[in-house]
C-alpha cells in the first residue's frame, strides 16, 4: 500500500468572518493523482494554499510529509512540496532565463523549459509572452522546484488554464509522470474531462466535500447537474 503523504481533518478555514472550508477529510498518497473539482467559489483554491501551509489560520488535523505544513519552517516545507498558484505573477518583468535563475537547480528549469516547449523564448521577459506561455515559465519553475518527485507533495491549482490542447497535454504528463515517480499530486481544476481520468475526484461545494471516489462513482451525472446546474 503507497505512502499517505498529504492527509486532512476537519480541515476549515474562516475568512473575513465566511466559513470557506468546513471540516474537510482526505488524503493522497505517493504514486496517486486526485483533481479537486467544484463550481466557482467553492473553495478549491482555499483547499490548496490550506494544504500548502500558506493559511496558518486553518483548523483541523494536517499532516504533508510527516509535518504540519501550518508549523513547519518555509526551508524544510520547500524540501517536501511545491506549489503553483491559478495565476503566478512576478515582482519584475524577468526574462525566461533570468526567471530560471530562482530556481533551485538551473538545469532542472532548464529541462522543463524544453519539455514545456519554451526553449527558444529563453531571451523573451514575461511580458512579451502569450498568457499561456508565462503559465508554463512559472510552471517550469514549480516542476524544477520539486526536483527528485519520490515521497514529495505537488499541488496545482488550474495548471492548464490559458494551454492550447497541445500544451495541455504536456502538462498532464509531466503530472502523470510525478505521480508515477512517487510524488502525491493534488489538482485543482475545472476541466472534468481531465478530472476523470485521475485516480481519484474530490467534488467541493460550498466549502464542503460532497463527493469522493473514484470519477466514475465521483462523478455521476446527478451529481454534475447538482453541482454545476448543467447535464
Amino acid at each position: 500500500m503507497s505512502e499517505v503523504l498529504l492527509e486532512s481533518l476537519r480541515l476549515s478555514v474562516d475568512l473575513a468572518g465566511r466559513t470557506v472550508l468546513d471540516g474537510i477529510a482526505l488524503t493522497v498518497s505517493a504514486g496517486e493523482v486526485v483533481a479537486v473539482v467544484g463550481a466557482n467559489g467553492a473553495g478549491k483554491t482555499t483547499l490548496l494554499r490550506a494544504c500548502a501551509g500558506l493559511l496558518p489560520e486553518a483548523t483541523g488535523d494536517l499532516t504533508l510529509g510527516g509535518v504540519d505544513p501550518r508549523q513547519t519552517a518555509p526551508e524544510k516545507l520547500a524540501r517536501l512540496r511545491a506549489y503553483a498558484p491559478q495565476h503566478p505573477t512576478s515582482a519584475w518583468d524577468f526574462t525566461l532565463a533570468e526567471l530560471g535563475t530562482l530556481a533551485a537547480s538551473a538545469a532542472e528549469f532548464r529541462h522543463w523549459q524544453e519539455r514545456f516547449g519554451l526553449h527558444e523564448l529563453t531571451a523573451r521577459k514575461l511580458s512579451e509572452l502569450s498568457g499561456g506561455e508565462r503559465k508554463l515559465a512559472h510552471l517550469s519553475l514549480t516542476f524544477s522546484a520539486l526536483g527528485d518527485a519520490y515521497g514529495k507533495v505537488l499541488l496545482l491549482d488550474e495548471p492548464t488554464t490559458a494551454l492550447d490542447l497541445c500544451r495541455a497535454e504536456l502538462v498532464g504528463r509531466a503530472i502523470r509522470a510525478s505521480a508515477q515517480a512517487g510524488a502525491a499530486v493534488l489538482v485543482c481544476t475545472h476541466d472534468l474531462a481531465w478530472a476523470r481520468t485521475c485516480d481519484r475526484v474530490l467534488v467541493l461545494s460550498e466549502g464542503r466535500l460532497v463527493s469522493a471516489g473514484p470519477p466514475s462513482t465521483a462523478l455521476t451525472a446527478e451529481l454534475v447537474r447538482a453541482t454545476w446546474g448543467v447535464a
